[in-house]
């Protein structure tokens, strides 16, 4: 949502409503701080507001605690877990795949089916444990959690929501050149803002432990031990493909 805010006699804007939130968190606007918004029949207090309303519920002992981030913002733990994730997923898929005698990466390339076959169930195994744990195996390993910025747990469905975000606008849809700029745009936006996109919009937060050498050792353990599970997944279908290769180049030298 944007926003107007008058400050002093002066109006800002226009605003995004997380940044209003973190000014809030801040200390820079107060619960009777005029707030207006396209739409709105005239200027509001900001406590008013709707979608400022809860900055304002938390109790004092609380609302200092969330003032200030508990971790800065760390793009390459992120990075690597996500990377950890996706590797993870993709075993389990391709591993259901070859139990059930059904090729879902068939015609990846060209069919719209692959969000339903593919897509979905990666964010619905990422909901689900971010949901009831608060955490993935790769957030695990690097000491990342996500959490609400009073340190709760998000629901499934907050948690299914914030992944569909993290596909379309972190991960550019899987699409080659849209994740190249949804990534390079996601580390400008943290760097500058100290979050994500989704996760500031929505009042979530990755909080970080510190990143041991162990950690990192095991980082690299884990990323071999999954890598050669896929490939030992793919290598009869890379099998058959290097067979057929062969036989054409027989064909045509006969």
């Amino acid at each position: 949502m944007i926003l107007w805010i008058i400050q002093d006699g002066k109006k800002s804007g226009p605003l995004e409503d997380y940044e209003v939130r973190e000014m809030i968190r801040e200390g820079k606007v107060s619960r009777d701080t005029r707030v207006w918004h396209e739409g709105a029949d005239g200027w509001l207090s900001a406590s008013d507001l709707g979608v400022l309303a809860n900055e304002f519920k938390a109790p004092e002992e609380e609302q200092e605690a969330i003032q200030i981030r508990p971790t800065p913002f760390r793009a390459w733990p992120r990075l690597g877990a996500r990377m950890i994730d996706y590797l993870i997923y993709e075993s389990i898929l391709h591993s259901f795949s070859v139990l059930c005698g059904v090729n879902l990466w068939k015609g990846v390339d060209s069919s719209g089916w692959v969000v339903i076959g593919i897509v979905l169930p990666v964010i619905l195994m990422e909901a689900a444990m971010v949901g009831s744990l608060g955490f993935t195996p790769g957030k695990w390993l690097l000491g990342l959690r996500v959490e609400t910025l009073g340190g709760h747990r998000l629901s499934t469905g907050q948690a299914f929501v914030r992944s569909m975000r993290v596909w379309v606008l972190g991960m550019g849809m899987f699409i080659p050149l849209m994740m190249i700029i949804g990534c390079c745009m996601s580390l400008w936006f943290g760097k500058k803002k100290g979050g994500m996109l989704w996760d500031l919009q929505s009042g979530f937060q990755v909080k970080a432990e510190q990143l041991t050498p162990k950690r990192i050792a095991w980082f690299w353990v884990i990323l071999v031990v999954v890598i050669s599970i896929n490939s030992l997944l793919y290598l009869p279908e890379i099998l058959t493909l290097v067979e057929q290769g062969v036989q054409e180049k027989s064909l045509r030298m006969e």
